[in-house]
């Protein structure tokens, strides 16, 4: 659903995407994009996020048309030695009668060595060739996009965030005495079981960054403001 943003909510937005420009080029990578939506409290999928970005980040073929640059002029090379080597070979006819017989033994040991070679590279370590040209598709690079492109595809992947109520509401769920606290393992157990599965590692970065002074009994409301000032 297309949304009409305020101008301040896209310059928090903005801003935000400065702050995540590492190297300052006013344009962000596949993994800048990611922590992006995070932070502006998009809370998608991997795969859904994915998608987004094989839909709407152009491949970098900058690599390829140098490549391919590269494979025209060995061709052209390769045309030229054969046009010295037939020069070569008229010249040097009278000279000598080649042995016919030993030439088509050398091209077939040659075909040989060539199908030898072949099935060599098809199977290998890594997989067959066409499992590795589906590995090199994924691994592909993308261009970094700029601030424009990135609003374009936000407005469209854009849903309203979880209102502080909700969130609240949320926790009241699993405060089964009503008391306005969970402990920690009650908000681990949240937090490992919901969609977007956090690790380990990611809820103990979560749980410092609260800076939680007893994390045995979190009132759960303060908890939801200080999540909502992270993603507003």
């Amino acid at each position: 659903m297309r949304i009409n943003l305020p101008e301040d909510k896209i310059e928090l937005i903005r801003r935000n995407f400065n702050l995540i420009d590492s190297n300052e080029d006013k344009k962000i990578d596949e993994e800048e994009f990611r922590t992006l939506i995070r932070l502006l409290g998009q809370t998608r999928k991997e795969k859904e996020i994915d998608e987004i970005i094989t839909q709407h980040f152009e491949d970098d073929n900058e690599e390829d048309e140098v490549n391919k640059k590269n494979e025209e002029e060995n061709e052209i090379k390769k045309e030229e030695g054969k046009n010295e080597s037939k020069n070569f070979f008229k010249k040097n006819t009278t000279k000598s009668t080649p042995n016919h017989e030993r030439i088509k033994n050398l091209i077939a040991k040659l075909n040989n060595f060539k199908e030898d070679n072949k099935k060599k590279k098809d199977t290998n370590s890594l997989g067959t060739k066409e499992e590795i040209n589906d590995e090199i598709k994924k691994k592909k690079k993308k261009k970094h996009i700029n601030f424009d492109t990135f609003m374009k595809i936000f407005i469209n992947m854009y849903t309203e965030p979880i209102s502080l109520n909700e969130l609240i509401k949320s926790f009241e769920i699993f405060d089964n005495e009503k008391c306005g606290y969970i402990d920690e393992d009650k908000l681990r157990y949240i937090l490992m079981n919901c969609d977007e599965k956090l690790t380990d590692e990611d809820h103990k970065l979560l749980l410092n960054s609260l800076n939680l002074k007893n994390k045995d009994k979190i009132d759960y409301v303060l908890l939801s403001k200080k999540l909502k000032n992270i993603c507003p």
